[in-house]
């Protein structure tokens, strides 16, 4: 994913505090305590409430009126249509960038699942998360179309946390993961959509299974979810 480098003090919190929450170093539902923030950061309580706006507006944060700030925290409903809008623009940003981008997507496909690669046999759940994030946003990044990069932004984030939260202790499925990524450099190189599409379902519903089934574990306690 390509990041801008934060403009303000609030953007800068806002950023980290994000990336706290993918790499799994806040957990889902976690209350975010404004000062303990604001002390960390080194700055005023005015930034940091900013930035947790611009988080909720991303779908990462909860604010609660007299009760605090929190990290989202999904039920079996949210990772189904997050699922069904994550198919949607993904396969069709996927067909813009093939027309526009072949050449600079591929490329960057192609460099990412070499260090995912790396990733995979240094058992680095971590890098491989962020890495297979980077993976699905080229499809939008050199999809050409501003309006399909600002619509994936509303889930991005919430993708990537459910990720790393959701799927970090399944290290079996990871070999799996890694040669669907392989196929689908090669059904972008074939121009193969209908191929693409067929196993971007089979992708991310599998995907949407495995987080519906952790978060059903994690909340009747038989099986908690390592975060």
């Amino acid at each position: 994913m390509k990041l801008e480098q934060p403009k303000s003090l609030s953007q800068m919190v806002a950023v980290r505090l994000r990336k706290a929450i993918i790499d799994g170093e806040i957990g889902l539902g976690q209350n975010i305590a404004e000062e303990k923030l604001a002390e960390s950061f080194g700055v005023s309580r005015t930034p940091v409430r900013d930035a947790l706006i611009q988080l909720e507006q991303q779908g990462l944060v909860v604010i609660q009126s007299k009760r605090g700030s929190y990290v989202f925290t999904p039920t079996a409903q949210d990772v189904v249509r997050i699922c069904e809008y994550r198919k949607m623009i993904e396969v069709n940003a996927m067909a813009f960038a093939v027309k526009r981008n072949k050449a600079a997507l591929t490329k960057r496909l192609r460099e990412v699942t070499d260090a995912m690669g790396t990733a995979m046999r240094q058992s680095d759940a971590v890098t491989y998360g962020q890495l297979d994030t980077d993976f699905h946003q080229a499809f939008v990044d050199w999809s050409g179309n501003p309006y399909v990069q600002d619509a994936y932004q509303l889930v991005s984030g919430q993708i990537a946390a459910l990720r790393t939260h959701l799927t970090r202790p399944l290290e079996h499925l990871r070999e799996l993961s890694f040669g669907e990524h392989q196929s689908f450099i090669e059904l972008v190189a074939a121009e193969d959509f209908a191929g693409f599409q067929h196993l971007m379902t089979a992708h991310v519903d599998r995907t949407g299974e495995i987080y519906v089934a952790a978060l059903s574990e994690g909340e009747d306690g038989s099986d908690q979810i390592s975060v």
